[in-house]
């Protein structure tokens, strides 16, 4: 056997393993290692396996072959799968325009080779991105950028022939990504139950759309509420999807509306009901805003780049007509008279059916000019039921949900009770009733769940 000491007491012996070494395998291996480019080097480590595809869909795979020397801060998997969690509508690097990708990868390029150790604090990066990075060494290496993050590099210093590899835990990007609504709240804690709600209803993609929507986004407690308030709904999974859809819709405008835009006032949103028509959702601002009744906001006007969201506290379930009476403090005494205990008729459940319904309804203001017409009537408990219960049948239609724009002059509406109206458009739009009154539709096209509300200036009398 050859010892150490004997092997170097043969010279010729050590030329021949190396001369044998740079005629085989044993010298490509060594030159191999010795040259690999930074492509290559980064090809290597399966922890960089998504930077060497996103390189290969950006086209730069040929430019950090170049003689460069380079500095890459090199974004681990782990940190291109924070970077496609941050927008719903990534779900992969082919969902990343290419122009965006290219920029962000050259935001983390730099045309000099930088080791660690020639690092200083506060020392600011040109990238060939054209904008720079910010070294922070306050706490281990840290590289900040231009958007306010601020990436840890965990692995540093791999040599190349034509450079060097920081590995980074954050994908570098040169400026803030813009943010759609999904976006906003994906990256809000306390709208993760919304998020889910969302994808179940396949609803996420209708609000990546362009264009400018208002979303009142319900909390986490407001779901959990929800979900408490049914003893058959233990998770999402438990409601319909069809009904999940529509009350996700409900919380939907088509239009941008900030807070200083509210008004006490009915809203379309893109929920459905009968024939298609949007469900209205009542906003009131007067002594405190609320929505639908009695949902509160939590934080207002929070923007995004196709819309605003406001957050609020209560999931808020489509109205039928008697809820939307009940929601209406204008509408107090038509909701008392039609619960008077007297009635022989349960109006509120045969208005809670699926009708639909066409409802006309007379404000606070109208049942008190009924009440002024009758010296003996001071109250809706002086009325007779027989009379009262006559009167609110000639409030309703059965037959349809006929809006605003269906109604024709002259046409003729068969109310519950058997009587007649008359629809007058030859000044505005107005009823003409059985006992020769002309009353004023002052507002049109409340839409619910099971009809629609034209509210009228006075009670209606047969």
């Amino acid at each position: 056997m050859l010892t150490k000491r004997s092997f170097f007491k043969y010279p010729l012996v050590l030329v021949f393993v190396l001369s044998f070494c740079a005629l085989t395998s044993c010298s490509d291996d060594d030159t191999i290692v010795a040259s690999k480019d930074l492509v290559g080097k980064v090809a290597e480590r399966s922890d960089l396996s998504i930077l060497v595809q996103a390189l290969e869909k950006a086209d730069l795979v040929g430019a950090l072959k170049g003689s460069g020397p380079f500095t890459v801060f090199a974004p681990n998997n782990e940190a291109f799968q924070k970077l496609l969690d941050s927008k719903a509508a990534w779900s992969s690097l082919d969902d990343i325009p290419v122009d965006v990708l290219k920029s962000v990868l050259l935001y983390h390029v730099v045309t000099t080779k930088n080791a660690s150790s020639s690092l200083s604090n506060g020392q600011q990066i040109p990238t060939l991105n054209g904008a720079s990075l910010v070294v922070d060494l306050s706490s281990g290496v840290k590289i900040n950028t231009v958007s306010g993050q601020s990436a840890s590099v965990i692995d540093a210093d791999i040599d190349s022939s034509n450079g060097i590899v920081h590995v980074i835990n954050e994908v570098l990007l040169p400026v803030e990504l813009p943010k759609d609504i999904t976006d906003l709240a994906i990256g809000t804690a306390d709208l993760s139950i919304l998020v889910e709600a969302l994808k179940k209803a396949n609803l996420v993609s209708a609000l990546q759309a362009e264009g400018s929507f208002t979303v009142f986004a319900p909390t986490n407690q407001a779901f959990q509420n929800l979900l408490d308030s049914n003893p058959d709904w233990n998770s999402l999974d438990d409601i319909p999807t069809d009904v999940l859809t529509n009350v996700l819709l409900f919380h939907v405008l088509g239009k941008g509306v900030e807070s200083e835009g509210l008004s006490d006032t009915y809203v379309k949103t893109l929920a459905k009901g009968p024939n298609d028509e949007m469900l209205s959702l009542q906003v009131e601002v007067t002594g405190g805003i609320e929505f639908n009744g009695d949902a509160k906001p939590v934080m207002v006007d929070n923007m995004a780049s196709n819309g605003i969201v406001h957050i609020i506290d209560k999931v808020m379930l489509p109205p039928n007509v008697v809820t939307l009476a009940l929601n209406n403090s204008g509408f107090t005494t038509l909701v008392a008279a039609l619960t008077d205990s007297r009635h022989t008729v349960n109006f509120v459940d045969l208005l809670k059916m699926d009708g639909p319904y066409t409802v006309f309804a007379p404000t606070n203001d109208a049942f008190q000019a009924l009440l002024d017409s009758n010296a003996s009537w001071n109250s809706l408990s002086d009325i007779p039921i027989a009379t009262l219960e006559a009167v609110l049948k000639y409030h309703v239609f059965g037959g349809g949900n006929v809006q605003a724009n269906e109604l024709t002059d002259n046409q003729e509406i068969t109310m519950f009770d058997g009587n007649m109206v008359t629809v007058d458009l030859s000044n505005g739009a107005k009823l003409e009733t059985g006992s020769g009154q002309s009353v004023v539709i002052s507002l049109t096209d409340v839409q619910g769940t099971n009809g629609v509300i034209h509210v009228v200036n006075n009670v209606l009398l047969p």
